[in-house]
């Protein structure tokens, strides 16, 4: 009878994924903002930007501190919305670095339904404003977590060389679609079996693994937890190797998805070698030079 149950549940699950489209179980949106600006301290702007298909995009801007250093233009993952996700960044404000920060639509004030198509307009919407409103010369760096580095490759594979940024983190990401698929459901023993098949039901034409190849003379920085629960570090390996260099790749021993910068000395050497950028160094030794750690 359990067996019987268990088969019930996973044709179930099948109708369910091709009725979806399945693309919108990478996406779990909030719309409700939390008062992260008043919490953690920090004063931030409102900025609109539109999508090609004349969506309007929502996102924050965090004016840099002192000494303007550069720009990150931050692509958050796939739940909740900026307003959670702008813990991860905030604080590089305070080290001479402007913040922009963007929600996909469906999140947050962002309207309208993700899926991987429209959020690569989206991102893509967020990165020109930033280029159109630029007034210096200072380094642009995309920045992109979990399903929002995967975001970050697709939309930096697609830009002409003039417009490329000036660097890219790739932080916790995964490296194909149906690769991420077949992982998790093979942690369910329900569905143990048909991560294969399941997984079929996904597409790969937005998979970073496809699309990385295509960028080049833009600095790499990968980084991930080797015990991410979420996303295994064998993702960034794989797209570590397809990536061109300049590239490094820093492996964080902090348990947990996105949580390395959870860890003060991450964010620290973080910092350095965002002061040393184009220049890429491994994370023990980011901060070796005596000029760069002072200005940490």
């Amino acid at each position: 009878m359990q067996l019987i149950k268990a088969l019930i549940a996973v044709i179930y699950m099948v109708a369910v994924l091709g009725l979806s489209g399945c693309e919108s179980l990478f996406f779990w949106p909030s719309k409700q903002l939390v008062p992260s600006p008043e919490v953690l301290k920090f004063t931030k702007e409102d900025k609109f930007f539109t999508a090609q298909d004349g969506t309007l995009i929502h996102g924050w801007q965090i004016a840099a501190q002192g000494e303007k250093q550069g720009t990150i233009y931050f692509l958050h993952g796939n739940a909740q919305n900026l307003s959670y996700h702008v813990a991860n960044v905030f604080w590089l404000a305070e080290k001479g670095w402007e913040i922009v920060i963007i929600d996909y639509r469906g999140y947050g004030r962002t309207a309208g339904d993700p899926d991987f198509a429209k959020v690569q307009q989206d991102a893509l919407a967020g990165y020109l404003g930033v280029l159109e409103s630029r007034q210096d010369q200072k380094p642009v760096i995309v920045w992109g977590q979990s399903l929002g580095a995967s975001i970050a490759i697709n939309m930096v594979a697609e830009l002409p060389a003039a417009q490329r940024p000036q660097g890219l983190i790739v932080d916790s990401t995964f490296s194909s679609h149906q690769k991420i698929v077949r992982e998790t459901l093979g942690n369910f023993w329900l569905t143990y079996l048909f991560q294969y098949p399941l997984s079929l039901f996904f597409t790969d034409d937005y998979a970073p693994e496809q699309a990385i190849a295509r960028i080049d003379n833009v600095p790499f920085l990968f980084v991930h937890s080797v015990q991410d629960p979420v996303i295994d570090i064998s993702h960034a390996q794989t797209l570590y190797q397809l990536a061109h260099d300049p590239k490094q790749l820093w492996v964080s021993p902090v348990p947990g998805h996105i949580a390395a910068w959870n860890d003060e000395v991450w964010r620290d050497h973080l910092v350095c070698q965002l002061n040393r950028w184009p220049q890429l160094n491994t994370q023990e030794a980011a901060c070796e030079d005596a000029g760069l750690a002072a200005a940490k």
